[in-house]
């Protein structure tokens, strides 16, 4: 059955007479109810509140601001996982090719420990492509002696470069957002094969060079899902994330040359024009290696597919809603423009124990850098480690890194600080067999979990406005 549109415009008879409003007698004196003083203006959500008829709950960066109260939030949410490991594992075999499933998918997530610097590596291309020698050469283009015209052409080819970077993910992220609006038309058949069979076009080879054609698709699909009346608030909000997905899609095919090109025509020195070119070369043939070997982070697929896993099968629903919600707030806010900080995952497989640390890192930690010191490779660094070991208890390990010094600050369980207080010098060792020297160490006890914003004092100042001088 098809569709029935939604109906705006009232059922009110031809024939009724409307009622006229109740005039007010101008001889009966009005009072004020409430004389109560303004004490401050609304606020953006309540101007909203007044225009719309709606009621906006929480802000983005205030839930991003509650976030970074709990730096361990994935280490807890992994830990869960270890827990709900063992309880699928007593669990009655009524359901065999579900449990098989998700206990692999626990397998995959859990690491060896001669493991961990590649997945580290992993994770942290994953994190951001603008590093390496290309990056580093537009730097200091765009540095303090650079005009404003070389500063937009860097800006230019930055933004391009981005775009052809995406293309497939924002390809996947738009057919992922199809896919999650077919599930809420499932009541619509027609409606529903129709976004899946687009959905599905948006993931073959072909999706970018048929682009313009799958976007006009779209677009109409939109518009005949909020002209359904099973349109709801939820569908309200997936609609603009979609279009979101499709603006953010470069398909102008010569956008990378054109931009790379108008930056070389701004460089008047030939050696920086040559320097350019091979920096680009480089770069490129690095990342065709990179596509064709799909090197991509074991721990974050497999986390992935967790927290992806269809909530209808009878082993997931396990999985609780609310732990969902809290590990992927936790992953998309760092690194972002709320939290600048690179983040890691880490669950580890080591001697029957599991063990589980979420990191964070400042490469460029600003209460420790001199406004001389404009080389960002001398920046000193600033490393949080929040890890669990099980059947042992919850860590924290702050790292200072300034040239080769590093300054560690270990805080252990209550129940365990004297057996780890007597490894001074095992610690001083292994920092002695690297190209690092150990500086202050300091052993304690862990009293309660610090946020962020304590750790990372700068991030106050960061998240507030722009550092810039007048």
């Amino acid at each position: 059955m098809a569709d029935l549109l939604k109906i705006t415009t009232p059922l009110i008879h031809k024939q009724a007479v409307p009622s006229a409003a109740s005039s007010t007698d101008p001889t009966v004196p009005f009072h004020l109810s409430d004389v109560a003083p303004i004490t401050k203006p609304q606020g953006k959500n309540g101007a909203m509140g007044q225009s719309t008829g709606t009621l906006v709950q929480e802000e983005p960066a205030s839930i991003l601001t509650t976030l970074l109260k709990d730096p361990g939030v994935t280490v807890s949410f992994l830990r869960n996982f270890a827990m709900l490991q063992e309880m699928i594992s007593l669990l009655p075999a009524n359901n065999h090719a579900v449990t098989h499933e998700i206990r692999q998918l626990y397998e995959q997530l859990l690491i060896r420990p001669d493991r961990i610097v590649p997945e580290l590596i992993l994770q942290e291309k994953a994190s951001t492509r603008f590093k390496g020698d290309l990056f580093d050469f537009l730097r200091e283009l765009a540095g303090s002696q650079a005009t404003p015209d070389i500063r937009a052409g860097v800006a230019n080819l930055l933004k391009a470069l981005n775009g052809a970077l995406g293309k497939k993910k924002i390809l996947d992220s738009v057919a992922n957002n199809l896919q999650s609006l077919s599930r809420n038309l499932s009541a619509s058949p027609i409606l529903a094969k129709q976004i899946d069979h687009l959905a599905a076009r948006f993931r073959q080879d072909d999706a970018s060079a048929n682009f313009t054609e799958l976007k006009q698709k779209t677009l109409q699909l939109m518009h005949d899902v909020e002209s359904s009346i099973l349109y709801t608030p939820a569908m309200a909000k997936a609609i603009p994330l979609i279009i979101y997905n499709l603006s953010r899609f470069q398909d102008n095919p010569d956008c990378l040359h054109e931009a790379l090109q108008a930056l070389l025509a701004l460089l008047k020195d030939h050696d920086s024009k040559a320097a350019l070119l091979s920096r680009m070369k480089t770069f490129q043939i690095q990342e065709d290696n990179f596509r064709r070997l799909d090197q991509d982070s074991k721990v974050m697929k497999a986390l992935t597919e967790l927290i992806g896993t269809p909530a209808e099968e009878e082993a997931s629903v396990l999985l609780n809603s609310e732990k969902i919600d809290s590990i992927i707030k936790s992953l998309l806010s760092s690194p972002c423009n709320y939290t600048p900080l690179l983040h890691f995952v880490i669950p580890v497989q080591a001697q029957g124990l599991k063990a589980f640390a979420e990191l964070w890192i400042d490469p460029q930690d600003d209460r420790k850098t001199s406004s001389a010191d404009h080389d960002f490779r001398s920046r000193p660094m600033h490393v949080l480690i929040v890890f669990d070991i099980e059947e042992i208890g919850q860590f924290e390990a702050e790292l200072h890194l300034a040239g080769e010094t590093v300054d560690l600050t270990l805080l252990c369980p209550p129940d365990h600080v004297q057996a780890f207080a007597t490894g001074y010098d095992n610690i001083r060792s292994a920092l002695a067999a690297s190209n690092y020297q150990p500086g202050e160490i300091r052993i304690g006890r862990l009293e309660r979990i610090r946020s962020l914003m304590e750790v990372f004092q700068s991030l106050v100042y960061k998240r507030t406005g722009v550092n810039v001088k007048i």
